[in-house]
């Protein structure tokens, strides 16, 4: 499959930017050695812009940016934390085999589908048969859900058909929502292309498996059991990494 979808090349300075204070964008650019490049929203939009940033940061994740960025081919996608700075390892990562890379806050990620917009972008990019998108987008909104709710908050209890033990489940996640240190978390989005499959990695910054480095389906326990037989049954291949705070998802090519 041929992409029309334009994929800059991270080459020895890739570039950087978003719609964020000048004075950051210049020192984030200077800090890790980034070319700084103009991007504006609402031009990607109208067909104004030919290509995002290979880097592009932003202060509050959003639909039309994160949607704008994946379809332009920015290869990272990252909204900035109180240190602001680009996570550990991006720099590195940009000079690796072709992949996308999302950064957001567990507060971000919950407030935003992100499922179908990454789908989307893999198939424009000729990464995933269209073919396998509803496989993928299932796989990935279970396995963002999970590391939301089971590894960021923290919460190991699943939403019940019952109208008691739901609402108890909803006021568990708008409370630890609310909690800065549990929203603060990150849930991070990757997908590596492969000339033979395609991996799909999610990480969270929970607590993971105390005491067990899952590395199969049939060896976890579950975070949320229906969610990882759900994305057994839909991926080619699924592994758990990172004490089981990664799941790695593959669909072959």
């Amino acid at each position: 499959m041929v992409s029309d979808v334009p994929q800059p090349v991270a080459g020895p300075h890739p570039s950087i930017g978003g719609e964020v204070p000048p004075v950051l964008l210049r020192r984030l650019a200077q800090a890790y050695g980034l070319v700084h490049s103009d991007w504006d929203v609402e031009a990607a939009e109208e067909g104004a812009v030919a290509a995002a940033p290979a880097i592009l940061v932003t202060l509050r994740g959003s639909t039309r940016e994160l949607q704008a960025a994946l379809m332009l081919g920015a290869r990272a996608y990252v909204e900035i934390g109180d240190e602001e700075e680009l996570p550990a390892g991006l720099m590195a990562w940009l000079t690796g085999p072709p992949g996308v890379h999302l950064s957001l806050s567990t507060v971000t990620s919950f407030s935003l589908d992100i499922a179908p917009l990454f789908c989307a972008a893999l198939v424009a990019r000729g990464w995933l048969d269209a073919g396998r998108r509803a496989d993928a987008e299932i796989c990935l909104h279970e396995a963002i859900s999970n590391a939301i709710v089971h590894g960021n908050l923290d919460i190991h209890q699943a939403p019940s058909a019952d109208a008691s033990a739901f609402d108890g489940f909803f006021r568990a996640v708008q409370e630890r929502l609310a909690d800065r240190t549990h929203a603060n978390r990150r849930v991070t989005v990757e997908a590596l292309c492969g000339p033979e499959e395609l991996c799909v990695r999610i990480t969270d910054q929970g607590r993971g498996h105390p005491g067990l480095v899952p590395t199969a389906i049939n060896k976890l326990e579950a975070k949320s059991g229906r969610g990882i037989r759900i994305m057994g049954e839909l991926a080619d291949r699924v592994s758990f990494s990172d004490a089981g705070r990664a799941v790695n998802l593959y669909f072959r090519r």
